[in-house]
């Protein structure tokens, strides 16, 4: 069982000093973050209203149709030997942020909402937050996918489902450059990409920790599409990059950050193309120079079949992986 990092310290500070306290401001902090949600109505809010009700969003794209609001507030422990006053002895400090997903239709109208809690600690204390109340949060709006959890640097991430993905793909097809869609088969699959020998990218193909879905969150927030390859049971989520190229010759090289092992592959960029590369490779299982054998790279011109329920990565940590507003 997870001690919170205060009980140390007390623990400590009683055993050096004889006693020790701490204060935690404000006791429940959520209060602090009202939800807002019921406030806007689905169907006729249009976009500035929902604006002049929440202020600016925190990300927001018009072609996604999203806008992404955050709240925040903080709440400190502040841990007190009394020896024999009160002797402030640590600070901790988290941030709480309640996020507020909108959806909008063609006509820029709200067509979903949903909100939730996401509690943040300092990045030291990444596994000692003050509380255990708000470790992840999974939104689900329309077609798109959000979520934050302590995978990572617990930055923002948006996922797109198979409507929206497909869309996007097809729009695509007009632009001067290609598309390159990237996911992983049914073996290993590396977690870097580096484009024409510049720095590796990750590559974030298998996401979303089935660890920190809460009760009755799972399913609400997949909704049609498909959690892995394995089946319901798998840890992650299978996910597509797609990687806009311009024209001409490139070089792809995939690697893993924590593993050896590296594959490459060369192509030709054809103006318009959308083509799939399904990424494997074998684990040599070594405890030392452990590395990513057996490389396997299939592309086609056509979807393969084991991607056609994986949502599209738009943001990962924070980071856009599409553009917020492609143009043909």
């Amino acid at each position: 069982m997870m001690i919170r990092r205060r009980a140390v310290l007390v623990l400590i500070l009683s055993l050096v000093s004889g006693c020790a306290v701490d204060r935690v401001s404000p006791k429940d902090p959520k209060a602090l973050l009202p939800d807002r949600s019921s406030e806007i109505t689905v169907g006729q809010m249009e976009r500035a209203a929902v604006r002049a009700l929440l202020g600016e969003p925190k990300l927001s794209s018009a072609y996604w149709g999203f806008d992404l609001f955050r709240a925040d507030v903080g709440q400190t422990d502040v841990v007190f030997a009394v020896t024999p006053w009160p002797i402030p002895f640590a600070r901790i400090k988290d941030q709480l942020h309640r996020y507020t997903l909108i959806a909008y239709d063609a006509k820029d109208r709200v067509s979903a909402v949903a909100t939730g809690i996401f509690r943040r600690p300092t990045a030291w204390r990444n596994t000692s937050p003050i509380e255990f109340d708000f470790p992840s949060l999974h939104l689900r709006a329309s077609n798109l996918m959000f979520y934050v959890d302590p995978e990572g640097a617990r930055h923002e991430n948006m996922l797109v489902a198979p409507s929206g993905r497909d869309a996007f793909l097809e729009r695509v097809r007009t632009s001067a450059g290609c598309t390159m869609v990237l996911g992983c088969g049914d073996r290993g699959c590396g977690d870097q990409l580096a484009l024409d020998a510049g720095q590796p990218r990750r590559l974030p193909l298998r996401v979303a920790n089935a660890y920190w879905f809460r009760e009755g969150e799972r399913d609400a927030w997949l909704q049609g599409v498909e959690p892995s390859d394995s089946g319901a049971g798998a840890p992650w989520l299978e996910a597509l990059v797609a990687v806009k190229l311009s024209p001409g010759d490139h070089l792809l090289e995939f690697s893993a950050k924590y593993l050896g092992g590296r594959n490459s592959l060369r192509f030709v960029c054809r103006p318009g193309d959308v083509a799939y590369l399904m990424v494997n490779a074998s684990d040599n299982g070594r405890l030392i120079n452990r590395a990513l054998v057996d490389w396997q790279i299939d592309r086609t011109q056509a979807m393969p079949e084991r991607f056609a329920r994986r949502p599209l990565v738009l943001l990962d940590d924070g980071q856009w992986y599409v553009a917020v507003e492609p143009s043909e």
